[in-house]
């Protein structure tokens, strides 16, 4: 009986120490990530440059913008509200085309209901091409090559919308239960029925709802490509904060503001009636 004692107390100190070493190399892993992470911050918060002391300096004058920026100016309100549209269009046609393009770009990707399998690798490495440039830097592009205007915009949207809508759409399509496929499969219905009538009914709501929120998107982010030529509410924000015009400048925003609320409003209401 001694023997077997003795084996098991030298088993339980051995487990014993492999977990004070296994304890001690764990606490030094993650004060390795954890001194990494502050020195990557530290290299980071040089790199860009931060001057605390500039912006505490710089305050007074940030307070002087602010309070000029009341009363807002009415009196372009007819021109903003024109920009307003031409903003609101730019993100309807290119979620539009994002979503025609995408669909079946989608269905090729997704790994349960591709017809090329062969495709599918080559078309994410575009797909993630796409979500990976922004949507100023496609709309800068476009601006290029069709010149200033609302319509450079569009391609922008539409570019960077389709690979991440296409992403997005292929999430959804690849968590659809197999059931209702096989079944449908099962009656020898060609791919073409099987989707129809298996894959796009489940699939419908999560596919219309990343539509619905990519539309929001694209409504805050059109904003932004008047900054680069592509017109909208954007280039009047551009034009008055250059000539420092802050009435101005307020009754854009608001405008912004009452634009934003309302697309958020309207999508999420949608979105809820989906679900």
């Amino acid at each position: 009986m001694k023997p077997a004692t003795s084996q098991r107390d030298f088993e339980t100190i051995l487990q014993a120490e492999r977990q004070r070493r296994g304890g001690i190399w764990s606490w030094l892993r993650q004060g390795f990530w954890v001194v990494l992470g502050v020195a990557v911050f530290v290299a980071s918060v040089q790199k860009a440059q931060v001057d605390l002391q500039e912006f505490w300096e710089r305050l007074p004058q940030l307070g002087s913008w602010l309070t000029r920026l009341w009363p807002p100016d009415f009196s372009e309100l007819p021109s903003f509200l024109s920009a307003i549209w031409e903003t609101l269009a730019i993100a309807i046609v290119g979620t539009v085309v994002a979503i025609v393009v995408a669909l079946p770009l989608a269905i090729i990707v997704a790994q349960n209901i591709t017809p090329l399998p062969w495709l599918s690798l080559p078309l994410r490495v575009f797909l993630n091409l796409l979500r990976g440039i922004d949507t100023a830097i496609f709309a800068l592009f476009f601006v290029s090559v069709v010149g200033l205007g609302p319509f450079a915009g569009v391609l922008g949207v539409a570019c960077h919308t389709t690979g991440s809508m296409a992403k997005l759409y292929t999430e959804v399509l690849e968590t659809i239960p197999p059931e209702p496929i096989e079944a449908i499969e099962a009656t020898g219905a060609d791919r073409l029925r099987t989707f129809a009538f298996a894959v796009l009914p489940e699939a419908l709501p999560g596919l219309t709802g990343i539509s619905l929120y990519l539309w929001e998107f694209n409504v805050r982010s059109s904003v932004i490509l008047g900054i680069v030529g592509a017109g909208g509410i954007g280039y009047e924000l551009l034009v008055s904060l250059k000539l420092l015009d802050f009435a101005r400048l307020t009754t854009i925003l608001l405008l912004i503001l009452a634009m934003v609320s309302i697309i958020d409003g309207v999508s999420a209401l949608l979105r809820k009636g989906l679900s």
